[in-house]
């Protein structure tokens, strides 16, 4: 089908277009997904799906489309994942943060140096330290008003781009108490089939072994008490989620304080 095509077709499912920009995103996402794109055209659909609709149904011109999608989704899923999570609790005092964005940050050093996995180099006999495969980390703040993390959510398109480097940092930061989980596409049907499927894939075994979670937007996911899918589509159907986020907060920061955060905390 043609991009056009397509958007005719989205456009009959997607009602209430503009009252939650990161929605219709997600609702997008959901919907092209289960056309069965090749990979490499998804995101670019989701994109011109997106930017159409603000132009039909907002009235808005091409350059103003284009800045909502920038602004809503960064271009990408890392970031839609990111200002989903904040759309959602910051009100709740939980901050989803691009990971690099810590490590350049003077109020997060402390996060830093904890989340860090420290190395010794065998050749040099001297210590280094790595930083994890952080592309969100979760905050919030406890009653010292001092920033804490919680959470990190790994963000991926596919398993190509994931292999098993995602399961070695989930191993790496047990000790340390944070939750690492994979946000995935999934757009090459890794972690479709169930527990019950002979055909099920080497890495949705590994994964639910050693991921705190699994969160995958892939429309044709059989869930199980690891993996859960996110349907923006449905109300409430990412909610998953935000629930996990509410409780591993609880159990990782139980002082924590629940007033409205922003990312402007931050500088």
């Amino acid at each position: 089908m043609k991009k056009q095509e397509i958007y005719q077709e989205i456009k009959k499912q997607i009602d209430h277009f503009g009252s939650s920009p990161v929605k219709d995103v997600g609702r997008i996402i959901n919907i092209v997904q289960s056309l069965g794109l090749p990979e490499k055209e998804v995101m670019s659909t989701v994109e011109f799906v997106y930017t159409q609709l603000c132009q039909e149904v907002k009235g808005v011109d091409l350059n103003q489309a284009r800045q909502s999608w920038k602004v809503t989704s960064g271009n990408n899923f890392e970031s839609f994942v990111r200002n989903f999570v904040n759309e959602s609790l910051n009100s709740e005092g939980i901050l989803a943060v691009k990971g690099d964005r810590l490590r350049k940050n003077k109020k997060t050093r402390e996060i830093v140096e904890f989340l860090t996995l420290k190395a010794s180099r065998r050749c040099t006999q001297t210590n280094t330290g790595v930083w994890p495969d952080s592309d969100i980390v979760v905050l919030t703040v406890d009653k010292n008003k001092k920033l804490k993390a919680f959470a990190i959510l790994n963000c991926k398109t596919s398993d190509h781009s994931r292999n098993d480097a995602v399961l070695f940092w989930a191993y790496a930061m047990r000790d340390n108490n944070i939750r690492y989980c994979l946000v995935t596409q999934d757009l090459d049907n890794r972690f479709v089939k169930g527990d019950f499927d002979k055909r099920i894939s080497n890495i949705r075994k590994k994964s639910e072994a050693y991921l705190d979670r699994v969160y995958t937007t892939n429309p044709l996911t059989e869930e199980c008490a690891q993996i859960r899918k996110l349907d923006f589509i449905r109300a409430n159907g990412a909610e998953s989620l935000l629930v996990d986020l509410r409780v591993w907060r609880k159990d990782v920061v139980p002082n924590f304080l629940s007033n409205p955060i922003e990312e402007t905390i931050l500088k």
